[in-house]
């Protein structure tokens, strides 16, 4: 089938305050343009339209309410308009599946909720779990982004929906990165270990913090700096709680050491990457996490953890955590990747291989062809 006129609904991007998901949606859309065939149709439907290939129109939602509301009033009256309709974030419109219906595909982050309720407020996890379980009965496929999710999905939901929940990983993009940017104010061209994470609780910085100050106890590496890189905890939508850093900071005589740059372009993001020591992602928990393969695509030096998708997705290149809650074996970890990083460096092959199987082309083919096949 040629001519596949598809829909991304891209409604919940609200740049620098729901995190990594934004990224994915950019992304998968800038692979679809390039995956498509010439005669297809990509249509966007956000209220913040963002850089992307010509051949993608952006479409405003109308409509009062929320985003939830708006979308599925503004698609009302165009479905007809669409073969297939992407829906980027657990959400799936309530129409009832007709002949003359759009296929629908609903892409489902992880179920973080279950695992950490107290991320969450009492409302978000009932609605998490309505719109989970709505997806697996109204969408026509399901995507989790990663196996760990698809697994999760089926044990928590039932193994009924397995032929209608298929994995697919994340598309990153290195070349948002290329544009030159400057290092942050801070840095002056000393050697850093950097983190990138928006600051939600699970993202477990606050024991970085306390392994780097137990760092600095020890007298080594004394000109090393520690970047947080991320949205601030307090400007971040859809959490229950988030804890300021400042305190462990301060804490831990870390004023002048520890630079928190909050949202950054994707300029000064790639400039980061390029000239950190170590990159350092001791989450808790992840439905995908692409800074680390972000990192790793830059042949960085990775130390995270064995939480949830993380081996899978970091496809065994990176150096694990034991247990990501113990700021001495963080501590531990970053002294010996700092004294010798290309040890724990990724191959060329490995980098090679990371960069080729995130590739956004690939990931939107794949996308393309799941959306082909249930309107055929």
């Amino acid at each position: 089938m040629s001519g596949l006129r598809i829909a991304v609904d891209a409604s919940f991007v609200d740049p620098g305050r729901v995190g990594g998901a934004e990224h994915m949606v950019s992304n998968l859309v800038g692979g679809l343009a390039s995956a498509c065939p010439p005669d297809d149709e990509l249509v966007v439907y956000t209220d913040r339209p963002w850089p992307a290939p010509e051949r993608v129109r952006f479409r405003a939602l109308h409509g009062p309410g929320n985003r939830f509301t708006r979308i599925t009033a503004t698609l009302r009256g165009r479905l007809d308009e669409h073969d297939a309709v992407l829906f980027t974030n657990y959400f799936t419109a309530p129409f009832p599946k007709t002949r003359r219906r759009p296929t629908f595909v609903t892409v489902i982050h992880d179920l973080q909720y279950l695992h950490m309720p107290d991320n969450f407020s009492v409302r978000k996890r009932a609605w998490l779990r309505g719109s989970h379980e709505a997806t697996l009965r109204f969408a026509d496929r399901t995507v989790a982004i990663s196996e760990h999710v698809r697994g999760d999905l089926l044990e928590r939901y039932g193994r009924r929906w397995a032929s209608r929940v298929v994995a697919i990983h994340n598309p990153i993009s290195w070349e948002r990165f290329e544009r030159d940017g400057r290092l942050p104010e801070g840095i002056d061209g000393c050697p850093f270990v950097l983190a990138v994470a928006a600051q939600y609780p699970h993202k477990n910085l606050e024991t970085l913090v306390l392994a780097f100050a137990e760092l600095r106890r020890r007298g080594g590496h004394q000109d090393v700096k520690l970047v947080l890189a991320g949205q601030l905890g307090a400007r971040l939508s859809g959490v229950a709680w988030t804890k300021s850093l400042d305190r462990p900071i301060e804490d831990g005589g870390l004023g002048d050491v520890v630079v928190e740059t909050g949202y950054i372009d994707d300029a000064t993001l790639g400039a980061l990457y390029r000239h950190a020591s170590v990159f350092a992602f001791p989450s808790l928990f992840e439905g995908f996490a692409m800074p680390p393969i972000e990192a790793l695509g830059f042949g960085l030096p990775v130390l995270t953890t064995r939480e949830a998708s993380i081996p899978e997705v970091t496809m065994g290149s990176a150096t694990y955590l034991d247990d990501p809650r113990d700021p001495i074996e963080i501590a531990d970890r970053l002294s010996e990747m700092l004294g010798d990083a290309d040890a724990a460096r990724p191959t060329s092959a490995d980098v090679t291989r990371i960069r080729d199987a995130y590739d956004p082309v690939r990931i939107g083919a794949r996308y393309r062809d799941l959306m082909e096949s249930g309107t055929s």
